[in-house]
């Protein structure tokens, strides 16, 4: 290969070189700029999620006593249903007993009368014969009761039964309305949570999308910066080919320039030899 042919050879690469850097400088730019991106859209994760854990701190302070209430709402209306059951085999059961004995009336109304006859002797002042009607009415009132026994236990069954579902009733409602005010009270910090954790799924795929993009221009920098390495490499060769070249031209003028010399120097010899009349030239040579 000539000299002229290696310039056009590395004129041809210097050019691709250029072009090559210039495209190296746009891919870096890119690449910063979505490296850039990336961390930018990290802190902002970052903001968020801190947030995001002192709202989970009130959170979970939240949803314990939520679980507290609903656990506790909810034994008192299991108990409940539990005592239901019971005070319906109770009134089947007072209804059997009720058919057997034939009372009509509910025990605790003829301890009430009963109660209620005792009053009237101790404070009003009666007629012996009206005492003596009262104290047989009585004793006749004390017969039925006290024979009636079982039916007056049922009856107590009942009523402590009864009382007992108003009482976890009530302690169930109870528990039920402040269920309900930890919510009302709670809901903006509910809808905050939830306003955040949209945010942070879009902020980590806005991040990942940045992070893919940062590792494609990446690679195509390192891509391009590969291909200029190698042009590089390529135009050092050519270089070191032209160098070797010249130094050849060098040499050969030199020895050209020596066999000239050496000609002359026969030539102007030659003349003396035989006495022939020199030209300043050949003067000048011998002076060398």
């Amino acid at each position: 290969m000539d000299k002229k042919e290696l310039l056009r050879k590395i004129n041809d690469i210097k050019e691709e070189i250029k072009n090559l850097k210039n495209s190296l400088n746009n891919l870096n730019r890119d690449k910063e700029f979505w490296f850039s991106k990336k961390e930018l859209l990290k802190k902002d994760l970052a903001s968020l999620i801190s947030n995001i854990k002192k709202l989970k701190s009130s959170s979970d302070s939240f949803n314990q006593e939520v679980n507290k209430l609903r656990n506790e709402r909810d034994k008192y209306n299991n108990e409940v249903g539990k005592l239901i059951n019971e005070i319906k085999n109770l009134e089947n059961e007072r209804k059997e007993l009720l058919k057997k004995s034939k009372l009509k009336v509910n025990p605790d109304k003829i301890k009430q009368e009963i109660d209620k006859l005792n009053y009237r002797i101790e404070t009003e002042a009666l007629t012996f014969d009206q005492e003596n009607k009262l104290m047989k009415k009585i004793k006749d009132l004390k017969k039925i009761y006290n024979e009636n026994s079982e039916i007056k236990n049922l009856f107590d069954k009942i009523n402590s039964v009864d009382r007992q579902i108003k009482e976890f009733k009530n302690k169930s409602d109870i528990a039920h309305e402040n269920l309900k005010q930890i919510f009302i009270s709670n809901r903006e910090d509910i809808n905050q949570f939830k306003e955040i954790s949209k945010k942070i799924q879009e902020k980590r795929k806005e991040q990942q999308d940045a992070f893919d993009k940062f590792i494609e221009y990446k690679n195509k920098f390192l891509e391009t910066n590969n291909k200029l390495k190698d042009k590089l490499n390529g135009l050092n060769l050519l270089q070191q080919q032209i160098n070797r070249l010249e130094e050849v031209i060098r040499k050969n003028r030199e020895l050209q320039k020596l066999k000239k010399l050496e000609e002359r120097e026969k030539l102007v010899e030659e003349k003396l030899r035989i006495k022939k009349k020199l030209t300043k030239d050949d003067l000048i040579m011998l002076q060398q």
